[in-house]
């Protein structure tokens, strides 16, 4: 445990902190353009991925209708459908074809948003505000995006206690430690330990000329004797790192696919819950998927195993076994 530690800590808490504002923020401005309601994340990420610049209208729409057959609906990041419309109708804003488009893809993105909040971690966190960023370029007063708004709000919040609770905890820990280092030296020193005491410098010792007497003394015996260095301090005791516990169950997931929510369910407003089982193939990949329940049964089972077959896991070294739910709500 070391002071860089404690640093990278609080380094992340800052970041949440700076999460948490702009939600805030964003949410007080309801008015604004899109752009000024979107967080600092979401903005910068949203940017990066823009669409590339194309010769013709004719060449930009064939990318979007290339990617919603494709299912590319929301992602990857300026490669999707919605990206692809929306640069459409920044040219012709009253082209219905395209506005048409956007709002048949709304709800999916809309869920995609709520499940990547509900994962709970980092990159679920990031992705959900590169999603609600399009979502509020298509449409900045859809009823459920203050909704989102909030998810995102208590999520960050939440995120921002654990990475102070722990940045306090480690910083605790190193405090602790030094103090006990501080009480083992000052021991050490009481009881005369070598490292504590300052060894006295050797005293240079005069060579003595022969006798003339003895002229035939030898020249090693007319050097001076060797003085005795002083003892090298010991070494202070170095604590052993603690071993590092075991990893069990799945190993973390490197990139997740969502399903794609079936348009007949979306539309007859069908909501329901599939189980999959899985194999973490030894190089993260995913094998061996299988439906474990579905409800309803059939209507949702391909979606699942189609997103389960594409998520990326970090290399286990071995096989390892594992299940996934994915709920389906359209009114979410």
């Amino acid at each position: 445990m070391t002071q860089q530690s404690v640093t990278a800590n609080w380094q992340r808490a800052a970041v949440a902190v700076a999460i948490v504002t702009a939600l805030g923020v964003a949410g007080c401005g309801k008015k604004a353009e899109p752009a000024a309601t979107t967080t600092p994340a979401a903005t910068s990420t949203a940017a990066a991925a823009a669409p590339a610049v194309v010769s013709s209208d004719a060449e930009l729409m064939a990318k979007a209708k290339a990617a919603e057959n494709e299912k590319r609906l929301y992602a990857p990041a300026g490669d999707n459908a919605i990206e692809y419309y929306l640069a459409l109708r920044q040219r012709n804003p009253k082209d219905a074809i395209v506005n048409n488009a956007l709002q048949d893809l709304f709800p999916y993105a809309m869920i995609a948003t709520e499940q990547n909040l509900k994962k709970g971690d980092e990159p679920g966190r990031v992705e959900a505000a590169r999603i609600f960023a399009l979502l509020e370029r298509v449409d900045t007063n859809a009823p459920s995006l203050p909704r989102l708004r909030t998810m995102m709000q208590q999520e960050a919040a939440t995120e921002l206690k654990a990475q102070q609770d722990e940045a306090k905890k480690t910083q605790d820990a190193l405090a602790k430690k030094t103090e006990d280092d501080k009480a083992k030296a000052a021991a050490a020193a009481a009881a005369g330990h070598p490292a504590a005491t300052a060894a006295a410098p050797p005293e240079t010792a005069t060579p003595t000329r022969p006798a003339p007497s003895q002229p035939n003394i030898s020249a090693a015996a007319q050097r001076p004797a060797p003085t005795t260095a002083a003892p090298a301090p010991a070494p202070a005791p170095v604590e052993a790192p603690a071993p590092k516990p075991a990893r069990s169950g799945l190993p973390d997931v490197i990139s997740s696919v969502q399903p794609t929510y079936p348009r007949e369910a979306l539309r007859d407003g069908v909501s329901g819950e599939v189980t999959v089982s899985f194999t973490v193939n030894a190089d993260g990949s995913v094998g061996g998927a299988s439906v474990v329940s579905s409800n309803p049964r059939r209507v949702f089972d391909n979606a699942a195993l189609e997103a389960i077959r594409k998520w990326k896991f970090e290399a286990p070294g071995e096989p390892v076994s594992g299940r996934r739910t994915f709920a389906f709500n359209p009114g979410n």
